[in-house]
């Protein structure tokens, strides 16, 4: 017993260590154009992706022999990576270590919106996970007026009955900011709309999804499309070579449009990589708590 509890306990201590070892971006300004993805969410969501990714096996011996620390966030800025490039990540005000993950920037107090949407304008790609906080409605209205559709992503990790909350806030936000826009802008804004939440294959199956629900990608003209993991849309002998098979046959050709897209536009150069880190500098912003955010 006293060795099963301190493979668990080591699992959580190192995912609790890799938080003193995240790097900061101490500027966000001095990020080039085009060199990184920006990853936006709901601050609220970042209690749920730090929890532990579980082994998918109902063995419990086979959940001892391969004990997991690495994170929900940590999981998907990795595929991120791998496939699409640098993920940052606006870092929650007023938490006194960064999660691991996204490397993480702090915004000042005062006004955060002018900086986000210029992170937004120069981003490569925009992944947003849905939520109905004011700074997540806003920060998808900004991104649908100011990037082509091939440059922002939907993540959904909701359940259906959140999501429906999501589209109606959503839509009530793009609504009004359409109004207060231009004629151009306004025509975009209010032509946005979101997919139905797909239902499952074979619903009466049981079944247990955790983190990622779906994805929405956009085509030209914005034509969106709901990608839902759906493990009872595939067969293998055990949970986990489901999971696999679901990365493999839905999540994996979602992101390959994705980066096809993002190939194929004009305004996208090779990818770059982050600029040099900056030295916190004594007295100034850097040394003080970020108090402010997107929320």
């Amino acid at each position: 017993m006293g060795g099963i509890a301190a493979v668990f306990a080591g699992s959580r201590l190192s995912r609790f260590g890799r938080r003193h070892t995240t790097r900061l971006i101490r500027d966000s300004s001095l990020l080039e154009p085009r060199s990184y993805i920006l990853y936006l969410r709901p601050f609220d969501l970042d209690d749920q992706l730090y929890a532990v990714k579980p082994d998918p096996s109902r063995n419990p011996v086979r959940r001892l022999q391969t004990p997991l620390s690495r994170t929900y966030e940590e999981d998907l800025v990795l595929s991120l990576r791998f496939k699409l490039g640098r993920v940052v990540a606006v870092g929650r005000p007023g938490e006194r270590l960064p999660r691991s993950g996204a490397r993480r920037f702090y915004l000042p107090s005062g006004d955060w919106k002018p900086t986000v949407s210029s992170l937004i304008d120069k981003a490569r790609l925009v992944v947003l996970a849905t939520g109905t906080t004011e700074g997540t409605l806003w920060e998808l209205t900004e991104a649908v007026r100011l990037l082509p559709p091939e440059r922002l992503l939907l993540i959904v990790f909701t359940d259906e009955v959140d999501y429906d909350r999501f589209r109606q806030a959503s839509a009530a936000c793009f609504a009004a900011r359409a109004a207060a826009s231009e004629e151009a802008e306004a025509g975009r804004l209010s032509g946005f709309r979101l997919p139905d939440y797909p239902p499952l294959k074979n619903p009466d199956k049981l079944t247990r999804v955790v983190g990622t629900q779906g994805l929405i990608t956009f085509g030209p003209d914005w034509q969106p499309e709901f990608v839902r993991l759906d493990p009872t849309a595939v067969w293998a002998l055990s949970d986990l070579g489901r999971i696999r098979k679901v990365v493999r046959r839905q999540v994996n050709p979602a992101l390959r449009r994705v980066k096809h897209g993002l190939t194929e536009a004009q305004d996208v150069p090779h990818s770059g990589v982050l600029a040099p880190r900056v030295p916190p500098q004594s007295g100034g912003r850097d040394a003080e708590t970020p108090v402010s955010g997107t929320e």
